[in-house]
């Protein structure tokens, strides 16, 4: 099936070609692996058509093994393959040494990924999880690393206008970091929350707020940190606003005293943080603590929005 992972193949194949070679693999060997395999006649015309747009020559093989006629052609110079296939072109590239043949140069095309940050394939297309497009047919599924009703209901609000379908579900997981976590410590409680969260879901999400100095200013800032990790294990963080807390929350804070603690006992307010936060109480609620949140994830979210100007940065 035609997608717009193997398009991308093809589109980097002519962008450095004059020719190229597709194989495409025999009935046989498809069936091999999948259960239902459309003829290769079918899949021959389908590709040739689409081949065609390009206004270059072409010449469409079929293959019965990994290496097809890459592994003996003295004509070829380039060997396209996507990530997933890096592997075998190395080993294509030892066998024609083997046979006395100069090596392919490798030219790698970054996996294409679907709406759901997995990658897009025939087989997932099949069975009706995405188009050939990588657009998706079914509900994201996202696990919040809390059981925080605003924290869940903030990444409810901010993407479901870019998925529609959408299933958000908080999770009780472990911060892995003090109760009121400092510093790194911010960065890792959301990362630990997310990592511990997403289970089988596309997404896993996890919020962490905590103290953050500032030395400039000698002073602490209250920002939120959001994590969002895939399927993929790839990684992206963003943060919040950051606001001060007033001199007496502090020092509880120094004392041993938690933020939640502090603020209770200055406000008599039992759970803020499962409220209208901190910082609704002390803005009197020109900005609440969902609100607060939704910014964190927005933030996170943003190399996910334009994946194509941020791929060297996400981690695994």
């Amino acid at each position: 099936m035609l997608h717009r992972g193997h398009m991308a193949l093809f589109e980097r194949a002519f962008e450095i070609s004059d020719e190229i070679l597709v194989g495409v693999v025999s009935d046989r060997m498809a069936l091999g692996t999948r259960k239902i395999v459309r003829p290769f006649a079918e899949r021959r015309r389908t590709l040739q058509k689409y081949l065609s747009t390009f206004g270059k020559p072409f010449d469409i093989v079929s293959i019965d093994d990994r290496f097809g006629p890459a592994i003996s052609s003295e004509e070829l110079d380039f060997l396209i393959v996507s990530e997933e296939s890096n592997k075998t072109a190395i080993e294509l590239n030892e066998r024609r040494k083997g046979r006395g043949l100069s090596p392919l140069e490798i030219v790698v095309v970054p996996t294409v990924i679907a709406e759901d940050f997995r990658p897009i394939r025939s087989a997932r297309i099949i069975d009706k999880e995405i188009d050939a497009e990588g657009r998706l047919l079914v509900p994201l599924k996202v696990n919040v690393g809390s059981d925080n009703p605003v924290k869940v209901e903030a990444v409810r609000r901010i993407l479901r206008p870019l998925y529609g379908m959408i299933e958000v579900k908080g999770a009780h997981v472990d911060s892995e970091v003090p109760r009121q976590p400092k510093e790194d410590e911010v960065i890792e409680g959301a990362i630990n929350r997310a990592r511990n969260a997403i289970g089988d879901a596309h997404l896993g999400i996890g919020i962490e707020a905590g103290l953050i100095w500032n030395e400039r200013l000698k002073w602490f800032f209250d920002v939120q940190y959001c994590a969002i990790v895939d399927s993929l294990g790839k990684m992206t963080i963003g943060h919040g606003p950051g606001f001060w807390y007033p001199p007496s929350v502090i020092d509880d804070v120094k004392s041993g005293m938690s933020v939640d603690e502090s603020m209770f006992k200055l406000t008599g307010i039992a759970s803020i943080g499962h409220r209208m936060g901190s910082v609704g109480y002390l803005s009197k609620e020109l900005i609440n603590r969902t609100e607060l949140t939704e910014i964190a994830v927005v933030t996170a979210f943003i190399p996910r929005v334009r994946p194509e100007l941020y791929g060297r940065i996400w981690s695994g």
